[in-house]
């Protein structure tokens, strides 16, 4: 929108100012011609609450020329008009910065912003009555309730039907239907059956037509129904219509009775449409976001599946399901739907999967699954572990993609070609990442310590590195053989991994060795750091493993203001050097 239509809004929310005011003052009137209830107030913090700073002070000024100009016409002495404008104005300021005091700094739709709201209006009426009297030298105590109710009021229930319609498109979709008008209506109706006779005591159906709205229309509609309660509420209460002047006889009295009504309805019908309407908006993006990614598998060709360990209970996305063959069922056992490959893919996949739920690895596999009209399709499956707070692999989580058409164009080109194409495939998939472990390769980990180093150069911040070797590895191999050293590196790795910190990094830098790059960790951390991992390294049962007890010796270095990675790498290396000289087991740093 254009800076033209942003001020002219600005200048019609000063306009509604001056309108509700002066409805206000004709149709309900307090005690010393203090309005019964100040919608101002809330359209004040409204556009205060959504305007921008040049259209925030077009409105301030808008506004204070409103309210003198209502307050002179409705028979107050000029001085007594300025006092009372000025504490409007300091009532919106005030609410305004207790809320953050910038643009959309409160979303009222969220429940302890709303709390916080509630709070801030209390306290804005508050100020703004003792401005007034000490304004215009009213120190009445009626005078102050008056004041002081009113304009809270009229915050509570003005401002969140604007902001509510302001920022929210489905609470202004579901208005701007035949059921809104219908709800609202009911809201009506119920209002002046309550509050436009005194022959039955009905005041509990304006509850009931508020909640009706609640349910239908969500927080907007809880906004507006109040909206409506307090409009019809006020002009029949302000004509002595219903059944407060019975009980009450001064206006003073009627009038603090409808505002404990209007705050009964508030707290029992906001906080409750606050829910359901984080709920409704909720459902609508999950089905929004279960619409967009059926979608997007249809239309890349590729599903997804999760395998629960506990139950081997499998779920299948519909895409899935379809190239999977599996489309009368969505709940297939992972392993049972092995049968869909290829007789000479199926042990193949299954391996892979046993390795992952057993050791964690994340796996890539192509695989042929025959079709009932004899044909072929090649698909890629990819897989990785989900794992519990404790590490335990509880998960498996899997996508299979159509690649069909891939495969077929490959197999027209040279057969060296297709190697050539296989290998970059594999190169750039293995390029960060350490195939056995799943940390990172010396390239990346190595990548990471000069930005680390680059990074905290001409600071005053800390770097550490550790270098880990497990002790006596080669024996492991020659004894129990490479399966078991590599199941011993796996184990290793998610040990360490389990320990880092967010910002550290993990990898691999060559047979049994890992580096650990640790930013904005001193010397003592980053050693306390190797310890805590080499610790739970020695606790770890080996046993179930079938291996002997496997340790680790860690060298740790400290950056040091000039020196480059490889002077790390260096003082880490000596360290390490000396932990395996002087028993192994345990943690040296270096100097």
């Amino acid at each position: 929108m254009s800076k033209s239509g942003k001020d002219l809004i600005a200048y019609g929310f000063a306009l509604c100012y001056f309108a509700t005011a002066i409805a206000a003052f004709e149709l309900t009137q307090g005690a010393d011609g203090i309005a019964a209830v100040w919608p101002p107030s809330g359209i004040l913090i409204a556009g205060l609450l959504l305007f921008k700073r040049p259209q925030r002070h077009r409105l301030v000024i808008g506004a204070a020329i409103a309210s003198m100009a209502a307050n002179l016409l409705a028979g107050a002495e000029l001085l007594e008009a300025f006092g009372y404008t000025i504490a409007n104005l300091i009532e919106g300021f005030l609410v305004f910065y207790l809320m953050g005091g910038h643009v959309r700094s409160a979303r009222l739709s969220d429940p302890l912003t709303l709390l916080r709201f509630g709070g801030a209006s209390i306290i804005g009426g508050c100020a703004s009555a003792a401005m007034a009297a000490l304004l215009s030298f009213n120190f009445d105590l009626e005078f102050l309730t008056s004041w002081g109710t009113t304009v809270t009021l009229g915050m509570l229930v003005v401002t969140p039907v604007i902001v509510f319609l302001a920022e929210n498109r489905r609470g202004r979709n579901r208005l701007a239907s035949l059921r809104a008008l219908g709800a609202l209506l009911v809201v009506a109706g119920s209002t002046l059956a309550a509050f436009g006779q005194s022959e039955l005591p009905l005041l509990f159906l304006p509850v009931v037509g508020v909640s009706l709205a609640t349910y239908l229309l969500g927080l907007s509609g809880t906004a507006v129904a109040m909206l409506v309660v307090a409009a019809v509420g006020s002009i029949l209460t302000g004509i002595e219509a219903g059944p407060l002047p019975m009980y009450f006889s001064s206006t003073q009295a009627q009038v603090l009775f409808f505002q404990a009504y209007l705050v009964g309805l508030l707290i029992s019908a906001l906080p409750l449409a606050t829910l359901l309407d984080q709920r409704r908006n909720a459902l609508t993006d999950l089905r929004e976001s279960q619409s967009l990614l059926e979608s997007a598998e249809r239309a890349a060709n590729v599903g997804h599946w999760r395998y629960r360990i506990a139950d081997r209970s499998t779920y299948w996305s519909k895409q899935a399901r379809r190239i999977a063959l599996l489309e009368g069922s969505a709940n297939t056992d992972l392993i049972d739907a092995l049968a869909m490959y290829h007789p000479d893919d199926r042990e193949r996949i299954r391996g892979l999967t046993i390795q992952a739920i057993r050791h964690g690895v994340p796996f890539v596999f192509e695989a042929r699954v025959p079709q009932p009209d004899g044909q072929i399709v090649f698909v890629e499956g990819r897989g990785s572990v989900e794992t519990d707070e404790n590490g335990k692999t509880t998960s498996l989580f899997g996508t299979l993609l159509d690649v069909t058409e891939r495969v077929l164009s490959l197999r027209k080109v040279e057969d060296a070609h297709a190697r050539a194409e296989r290998e970059t495939i594999e190169v750039r998939r293995l390029a960060e990442t350490d195939h056995l472990t799943g940390v990172f390769n010396r390239g990346k980990v190595m990548e990471a310590l000069d930005s680390a180093v680059a990074g905290v150069e001409g600071s005053d911040g800390h770097l550490s590195i550790a270098m880990v070797d497990i002790d006596h590895f080669k024996s492991i191999n020659d004894r129990f053989g490479h399966a078991a050293g590599d199941a011993a590196l796996t184990t290793v790795a998610k040990i360490l991994q389990r320990h880092m910190r967010e910002n550290d990094t993990l990898g691999r830098i060559g047979g049994e060795e890992f580096l650990l790059v640790l930013p904005g960790a001193g010397i003592g951390d980053a050693a306390a750091l190797a310890e805590v991992c080499r610790a739970a390294l020695a606790k770890h049962d080996w046993e179930e493993e079938g291996m002997p007890q496997v340790t680790l010796s860690i060298g740790v270095a400290a950056w040091r203001s000039g020196s480059a990675a490889h002077e790390m790498l260096r003082a880490a290396d000596l360290a390490l050097y000396e932990a395996k000289n002087t028993g192994r087991n345990r943690v040296v740093t270096g100097t």
